[in-house]
């Protein structure tokens, strides 16, 4: 392996521990052998020991090492070799404790602990009298405050129990002479895993107890909280689904791995790691290999397993699932993952040669949203080597070479598994939820969008774009609330993906599937703050119980009861769909909806408010709209979204806020106000119109169409840009419209106009009318004006014209046909004017009607002769007087309808 890892590697070198060492000891590297890692402080110093050779023989020496800054401190120099394993030193620095690993007579390696005071190294290191075959470890205990009397540490034998010891410095003449050690209990014991967590002074440990009137064990994880005082205490108790121990002993070869970074002392039959935070952030993840049941027998180099790993999300009270499907098995042994945090919302799981996951389950949010990227071959055997470092995410040392490795998912990584020819759709939708409401990086997502459109011939294009409408409304939200209404954001949409789907991809030649499931009453696992031996305490646990559903109001011997579900958008839009049939824009109240009446301008107020709020969104200075931002139509459909929008959500926040109001919540967290729902609403629906118009306007120029590269936008701007750009504009608009119906959210005026010239330009005129007639496209009255000058006034063209009026209500083509000149409008004007008396309906004319002269051309009447010298027209007349009063005709209109039906061509 190069000293260098491939730039896009996941992980890449940061220093190489004994290149420094030689450099800081000034010493040649060739001297320094045995090179290793002996523990990790909470402070997160490595404690190192080498091999020195010199002039009077070789020696073990220890020290305590800052990777970050580069300085090194020596603690101890032995006079000869000794073979450390494990070593932990107190808050003073002053007392080093130490395993040591050697053979004896009947050639088994035995651990032995030691324990010697710095200060005096002229004394001999003292022999706790442990010898054992068991992986034995030492860890001293901190205090958050300095006391000086005494420390304590704990002892750890595998399989057989955690011993906690006292040691004191005594003193003689007032001169620190010798270290006296006293045990003082058990705190566990016959654990078969335990992981020692520094930051925090707790203790994780797995045990087995027997189950009644059954020969099987049951596993359960425990934890065990230190404090100042001499008490602790248990705070967790989890079972776990765990293979029969002894079953498996039995067909697996036992052996230990000496890593002590984590401290985690356990054998190869089981592979645990808990990850912690100060805000309550607990996940336990176990690795494991397994074989199906129907699996056929095989030689163990041709053997095939399943490689699996869970996450339990203590905070969150589910688990993840993860297992990739026939695994060979020297591969999987050589893809042991590594788990480490990667920010504060994310927890990367790496497996070498294979894949990396970034699991989205911080606490700010349900568990969801999780990306699957696929690796390079490195190449090489990660077997049992690699370390991952405390306080430091994302930092990892590879015990067989000591090389310090930084572990990150870069944008990189993400944008190229986002442009995957195989990549699905749901990892597509976490790579975009990851960028707007984690990252909040638009450039990125505008870069992925252009990939979208290239691809706009994918049936999920528009699941994409509706990803992107709900993510950047939430953080765009969310950024611009005040800190009383934050606490309602968690019943904001936030992504459309579903956390209970499975999720199935192919990475490298193998099926990786992900899924999710959800704990039966957590709360259980986990002792309540006012049940601790000091009520409430500030710690971990305290702000886990918080996190946890239901925790925070909950009685402590209460059933878990889930927070209600965030606002869907789905569910406005099956509203609207039955809403916007029979709606009617002049009998739309304005002052049902929480904005405060301002006058009859509802989307005007709700831009005002999205122009004000808006900041670091989709929307840039440079991206223009490619029409104008003005509904020419009197029927204001996105003046009845946003309407409804803000009365859903409204009374979707007044309930949560009302169904927790007084009572107990985190206190990092306000408590939810009915009187911020108003705020928060409107926000949200300013969002909601400001990014829909931004992605609008970024679609646009992602299909090809610079606006700023013209003069004109809107109907000339389409009849201005090429066929090519017209049918790519259209595609990538229809996957917008679909977006924006499917999630309710409003459309930027003047949109349903531009789409529909547009469809008009490119579309054949049969399919056009489909449109049409499915109620895709809206004929309003700016967009049919310009369709009706388009048409030329020939045969074909006049049958077109008539085929779109007869689309139109009633009202509007009315209008329309009053506009058009043409005879065939005179003589449909006329027919209808004639049906409308002869049916009883007394339409009165307008005065300006009443007040026209009545044309007395006795040609007119003379063209029409008859056996009694009476034109028809007059007939018909007088039979219209009879049905209506005089001043009801449009005496003009029936003479011009029957001039024109007696051209023989009127289309000429």
């Amino acid at each position: 392996m190069s000293s260098t890892l491939p730039p896009n590697n996941i992980l890449q070198k940061v220093l190489d521990i004994p290149s420094v060492l030689s450099h800081l000891l000034e010493t040649n590297i060739i001297d320094i052998s045995n090179c290793k890692i002996l523990g990790q402080e909470q402070n997160g110093e490595f404690i190192l020991c080498w091999n020195l050779k010199g002039q009077e023989g070789s020696c073990t020496i220890v020290a305590l090492f800052f990777y970050t800054i580069k300085k090194i401190q020596v603690l101890m120099k032995f006079r000869r070799l000794v073979n450390i394993v494990q070593a932990s030193i107190n808050y003073k620095n002053s007392i080093l404790g130490y395993v040591t690993k050697e053979a004896f007579e009947d050639c088994m390696e035995y651990y032995r602990v030691f324990v010697v005071h710095l200060s005096k190294p002229n004394l001999d290191p003292v022999d706790l009298n442990i010898n054992n075959r068991h992986q034995t470890m030492i860890q001293f205990l901190y205090r958050k405050r300095k006391q000086p009397d005494n420390d304590r540490f704990l002892v750890f034998i595998h399989e057989t129990s955690i011993t906690l010891y006292q040691v004191e410095e005594t003193t003689a003449d007032n001169v620190k002479t010798c270290l006296d050690i006293k045990k003082q209990e058990n705190v566990v014991n016959q654990f078969s895993w335990a992981q020692w967590e520094p930051q925090y002074q707790c203790l994780f440990y797995i045990h087995y107890s027997n189950i009644a009137n059954s020969n099987t064990d049951e596993a359960s994880l425990s934890a065990l909280q230190f404090h100042d005082e001499p008490q602790h205490e248990t705070v967790l108790n989890v079972p776990l689904n765990l293979p029969n121990r002894k079953r498996t002993a039995e067909n697996l070869l036992n052996g230990y791995f000496d890593i002590p970074v984590p401290l985690c002392v356990h054998d190869s039959m089981l592979d645990v790691r808990v990850l912690s935070d100060a805000r309550g952030f607990v996940a336990v993840c176990h690795y494991y290999l397994y074989q199906g049941v129907s699996a056929p027998l095989a030689t163990d180099h041709l053997r095939t397993v399943y490689l699996a790993f869970s996450v339990t999300l203590l905070h969150h009270g589910s688990v993840v699932h993860c297992n990739i499907a026939n695994v060979p098995i020297t591969r999987a042994y050589e893809s042991r993952p590594i788990f480490t945090m990667q920010g504060d919302q994310h927890l990367l799981v790496h497996f070498p040669n294979m894949c990396t996951l970034l699991l989205d389950v911080g606490p700010d949010h349900e568990p969801n949203c999780h990306i699957v990227i696929p690796c390079v071959d490195e190449n090489r055997s990660w077997k049992s080597t690699i370390a991952t470092t405390i306080g430091s995410a994302g930092t990892v040392v590879d015990l067989s070479t000591m090389a310090v490795y930084e572990i990150k998912v870069t944008k990189r990584h993400l944008i190229d598994a986002f442009k995957r020819p195989d990549a699905l759709h749901v990892n597509q939708q976490a790579i975009l939820h990851y960028f707007i409401v984690h990252r909040r990086d638009m450039d990125v997502v505008n870069q992925l969008l252009n990939s979208v459109v290239d691809n706009g011939l994918n049936i999920n294009c528009s699941k994409l774009l509706q990803e992107i409408l709900v993510g950047s409304a939430f953080a765009q939200v969310k950024r611009n609330l005040l800190s009383d209404a934050v606490s309602l954001a968690r019943y904001l949409p936030i992504t459309i993906s579903k956390h209970n789907i499975p999720i199935e991809v192919k990475v490298n030649g193998y099926t990786l599937t992900l899924s999710q499931e959800t704990l039966e009453n957590p709360r259980v696992m986990l002792l309540s703050p006012r049940q601790r031996l000091i009520p409430f305490r500030d710690d971990l646990w305290t702000r886990l119980w918080e996190l946890l559903p239901g925790g925070s109001f909950a009685e402590d011997n209460a059933s878990s009861r889930p927070e209600m579900p965030r606002f869907l958008n789905i569910n406005v839009a099956v509203k609207l769909n039955v809403s916007l049939v029979c709606y009617q824009p002049e009998v739309l109240s304005r002052c049902s909806t929480p904005l405060s009446p301002g006058g009859s301008m509802l989307a005007n107020s709700i831009a005002n408010i999205a122009i004000s709020d808006l900041s670091h969104s989709l929307q840039t200075s440079s991206v223009q709209l490619p029409f104008v931002d003005l509904d020419a139509s009197a029927a204001s459909k996105q003046e009845h979204v946003i309407s409804v929008n803000l009365r859903e959500l409204s009374m979707h926040l007044l309930k949560q806020s009302s169904l927790y109001s007084n009572k107990l919540r985190s206190r990092y967290m306000s408590e939810p106000n009915a009187m911020h729902v108003h705020a928060v609403a409107t926000k949200y629906a300013s969002s909601q119109l400001e990014i829909s118009r931004s992605l609008c306007a970024h679609l646009t120029l992602a299909a090809g169409v610079d606006v700023r590269l013209h003069k004109h936008i809107g109907f000339q701007l389409i009849d201005n840009i090429e066929d090519d750009q017209r049918r790519s504009l259209l595609m990538v608009l229809q996957r917008f419209a679909h977006a924006t119906d499917t999630l309710a959210f409003p459309l930027p005026q003047g949109f349903p106009s531009f789409i529909t010239f547009l469809g008009y330009r490119v579309m054949s005129p049969t399919m056009f009318n489909q449109f049409i007639r499915c109620n895709t496209f809206s004929l309003n009255v700016d967009v049919m004006k310009k369709i009706l000058v388009d048409i030329v006034d020939n045969k074909e063209g006049v049958l077109k014209k008539i085929d779109l009026i007869q689309s139109l209500p009633h009202s509007r083509a009315k209008r329309l046909m009053n506009q058009w000149s043409h005879p065939v409008s005179v003589m449909l004007r006329a027919r209808e004017h004639a049906a409308e008396i002869l049916g009883g309906m007394s339409i009165r004319t307008s005065n300006y009607r009443r007040n026209v002269k009545y044309r007395t051309n006795s040609g007119v009447t003379s063209a029409f002769p008859s056996k009694l010298r009476m034109s028809p027209l007059e007939t018909f007349l007088e039979l219209l007087t009879a049905k209506a009063m005089l001043a009801d005709i449009d005496y003009n209109l029936l003479v011009d309808a029957t001039v024109a039906s007696t051209k023989e061509n009127m289309f000429n």
